[in-house]
Formats: structure tokens, C-alpha cells, sequence
């Protein structure tokens, strides 16, 4: 009971710093470290989704249109959630995307922009998480590398 007394203040700052650590670990916006696991689907191509493909998925479909302009995703489907690419990540929108019990599609006409927000949200715990795309071929691979001949 004497060693309490005397190391009282000690004792607080451990049980402080132990609180934190265990929140932090728990938090939302905790990001996993495993890169090569998230990277995987991206290389593989899996997490990409034509509209064709849409209607072999299970669940109801949350569509979301990272554009600010609404009329491509119009062509493809008109059930389709807008928002921003700068607010999808408020905790409003991820709490919405977190509790979808489907398959979530995000759209973007810059592939690029709904690759970025595929990967934060996967690392942050989202499942069931697609890229829809309009084109099925992958135009970085479309074309074989030539090397220039007026060099030799």
C-alpha cells in the first residue's frame, strides 16, 4: 500500500498512456500496414468492375459518383449517390459506406481519383469495395513497347 502512495503519480501516467494506446488501436481511422495485401487486387485487377459485370454481384449495389459532374455515370446507371471526391471521407459518408451490407461501386471518370479513394477506404475496413469502369480493357497494356530504331 506504501508503494501505491509513493508511486501514485507514475501509476497515473501508465494508466493514461495504456487508455490512449488502446484507443488509438481501435479507432477509425486506423490504417493497416500490410501494403503488399492491399496492393494485391490492384494488380490482379480485382477490384475493377464493368457495368456489364455489375449484375453478377449479390446485394444491393451502392453506386457512388466521385465526380462533381453527374452526367457520364448517367449513361451507365441512374441509381448512383453523388459525392465529392473531398467529402467522401468525412465521417458522415465513410459511417454510410461502412454500414452498406452490399457491394459498393465507386466511379470516377479519372480511374486514378477512384483508385486512391478504393485503396484509403479498403484500408480503413471496407469490404465489398469496387472500381466501376465503362471500358473493360486496361489501356496500359493495349499497346505493345516499340523501341525507337533511328537510335541504332
Amino acid at each position: 500500500m506504501e508503494l501505491i502512495k509513493k508511486n501514485r503519480v507514475v501509476i497515473a501516467i501508465v494508466l493514461i498512456l495504456l487508455v490512449l494506446i488502446i484507443v488509438r488501436s481501435s479507432g477509425l481511422n486506423h490504417f493497416k500496414n500490410d501494403a503488399k495485401k492491399w496492393a494485391e487486387p490492384s494488380l490482379k485487377q480485382s477490384n475493377r468492375i464493368t457495368i456489364e459485370q455489375v449484375g453478377s454481384l449479390k446485394g444491393k449495389n451502392l453506386i457512388i459518383n466521385l465526380d462533381k459532374d453527374v452526367s457520364l455515370i448517367r449513361e451507365l446507371t441512374s441509381d448512383a449517390q453523388n459525392i465529392p471526391a473531398d467529402s467522401v471521407l468525412s465521417k458522415k459518408q465513410v459511417t454510410m459506406i461502412m454500414k452498406h451490407d452490399g457491394p459498393i461501386l465507386l466511379f470516377s471518370s479519372e480511374p486514378g481519383l477512384s483508385a486512391r479513394i478504393w485503396m484509403i477506404l479498403s484500408q480503413m475496413g471496407c469490404r465489398n469495395l469496387y472500381i466501376l469502369t465503362n471500358n473493360a480493357d486496361n489501356e496500359v497494356f493495349k499497346y505493345k513497347f516499340r523501341s525507337d530504331t533511328l537510335l541504332n
